[in-house]
């Protein structure tokens, strides 16, 4: 089964008829049919993510030929909010934790060893990857005066 007809079995499984849900997304009706005759591939963004949000489903899934409902936030349990704020209030452990679940995280939470004036702790602090790329550039300081 196609994509295609796998979107319009899901739309007639919720919907009335095409044309109420082409009223209901406020996509024109030969709009909706062309989809299912032409492909899903030759339609605007906008609609792909029209019929999405209408219908609920995950956009990403759709791409990979799937039908699947969004998960929403509202939808986590109490424990994954806990987990989620602890993993946000530990950012020491954050690399640990994605390591543990195989994540490829979006920034790298490094120590922050410049020498201050007043003497403050150390500290962690977070810089996106495509960031850190730029200090490999960065010629070192080896006078004190060039600071």
């Amino acid at each position: 089964m196609t994509i295609e007809q796998k979107l319009q079995e899901y739309i007639l499984n919720n919907y009335k008829s095409i044309m109420q849900f082409a009223k209901v997304a406020d996509i024109p009706y030969t709009t909706v049919k062309g989809i299912f005759s032409r492909g899903i591939w030759g339609t605007s963004i906008q609609n792909i993510t029209r019929i999405c949000n209408v219908l609920s489903i995950d956009i990403y899934a759709l791409i990979d030929g799937e039908i699947k409902p969004k998960t929403n936030v509202k939808d986590l349990t109490n424990h994954e909010n806990k987990v989620i704020t602890a993993y946000r209030n530990k950012p020491e452990m954050q690399p640990a934790v994605d390591k543990i679940l195989e994540i490829e995280p979006e920034y790298e939470t490094v120590l922050m060893a410049a020498r201050s004036k007043d003497n403050r702790p150390i500290s962690y602090i977070e810089i996106p990857k495509d960031k850190l790329d730029l200090f490999d550039s960065v010629t070192p300081v080896t006078n004190e005066d060039d600071i």
